[in-house]
């Protein structure tokens, strides 16, 4: 099925990669939006600045998980045969341990993917004027394609890579343990 080497990421990586940062960048016009409304909030009371802050950072896990959960559940209904090794078939409103894994994954791989990208700009981009364009792809979507998002989507599919071989392992090594077991 596949001829290409083990560190090449694989389509599913590469889907799950543009996919996370299209979410991302929904999530943060959503956040956006909430502290936009919660300004006022947060003037009368440190606490609940602290809050919102600590409930913005925690929130995209949240939403990432509902997400693949989501997507799981139309997959299972339209295209079962897509489902890989290990899933359950997602069920009911409350996302499964494995979309809360996915959720709390994909933000970690996109905070690394921005890490990575800025510091592969911030390597081998000749000025700083290069850093003022490293944080403009938060502003409207027309900053969708620039090669911050390109460093980002690559970075995110190798992350993706690494989950799917580290997977792939642990299944082999619970399979030949199970096995000895018999």
């Amino acid at each position: 099925m596949r001829n290409w080497p083990s560190w090449i990421p694989n389509p599913t990586a590469w889907m799950s990669a543009v996919l996370l940062i299209l979410l991302f960048r929904g999530i943060f016009v959503v956040i956006r939006i909430i502290f936009q409304m919660g300004e006022p909030l947060m003037a009368i009371s440190p606490k609940l600045r602290f809050l919102l802050y600590f409930a913005a950072l925690l929130s995209p896990i949240l939403l990432i998980a509902v997400a693949h959960h989501l997507l799981h559940m139309f997959l299972d209904r339209y295209a079962p045969s897509s489902r890989s090794p290990g899933m359950s078939t997602a069920e009911g409103l409350l996302p499964s341990l494995m979309s809360w894994w996915e959720g709390f994954y994909g933000w970690m791989a996109i905070g690394l993917a921005i890490v990575v990208s800025g510091l592969i700009q911030v390597i081998f981009l000749p000025s700083f004027n290069s850093l003022y364009d490293m944080l403009t792809w938060w502003d409207e979507l027309r900053d969708l394609f620039t090669l911050p998002t390109l460093y980002r989507v690559i970075t995110a599919a190798y992350l993706y890579q690494f989950e799917y071989l580290v997977r792939n392992h642990l299944m082999a090594v619970g399979a030949g343990t199970q096995s000895e077991r018999e």
